[in-house]
């Protein structure tokens, strides 16, 4: 299973904003069960990515 290009696109632009303000990324994954692209960054910033590109952070 491989992300959509709009979810690829969006993950790769939620990580350089993060990298962007010094957030280390811990972990990009992602999850087969919901097709969300889950992201963790400072072991505290958690955004996932749906399949339409749409950026949640939670």
């Amino acid at each position: 299973m491989e992300p959509t290009p709009k979810q690829a696109i969006s993950a790769i632009r939620v990580c350089a904003q993060l990298t962007r303000v010094y957030k280390r990324i811990d972990l990009v994954r992602l999850d087969e069960r919901t097709r969300n692209v889950y992201i963790l960054a400072n072991n505290s910033i958690e955004a996932e990515v749906i399949p339409t590109g749409e950026i949640l952070w939670l």
